[in-house]
């Protein structure tokens, strides 16, 4: 796979990724009724699932590009630690947001992820 394709394939990721944000952020009064309830204050409509779906298929195929290139970033194993440490603690935030009280935290959660990514997709698409 040449560096072209590679970064076609990095952007087509983010685009999907962004696309699914933007379903998400949505207003909850333009999405229509909740049609899968999760918690209080939680649940999925017709446009969340759609967002839901973009999210997650952009989402896994840039961690698997990333996986992919890990060998030729060459990061050091404490870096590359922390980072999958702080996806990891940010995506269990995300989640425990959405399934339980802690309502206001999936904020942090995806803050965390998000500074992983900022970090690890720019140096897995253009090394």
């Amino acid at each position: 796979m040449g560096p072209r394709h590679l970064r076609r394939q990095f952007a087509s990721a983010v685009l999907l990724v962004l696309a699914g944000l933007v379903v998400l952020v949505v207003p909850a009064s333009l999405e229509g009724p909740v049609k899968v309830p999760i918690s209080a204050g939680h649940g999925l409509s017709v446009l969340d699932f759609v967002g839901a779906v973009a999210l997650t298929f952009g989402g896994t195929w840039l961690e698997v590009l990333v996986v992919w290139r890990l060998p030729t970033l060459r990061l050091p194993p404490r870096a590359l630690f922390g980072l999958g440490a702080l996806a990891g603690l940010g995506t269990g935030l995300v989640l425990a947001s959405a399934f339980s009280g802690f309502f206001w935290w999936w904020a942090v959660g995806a803050a965390a992820v998000g500074v992983a990514a900022v970090v690890l997709i720019p140096l897995a698409a253009l090394r």
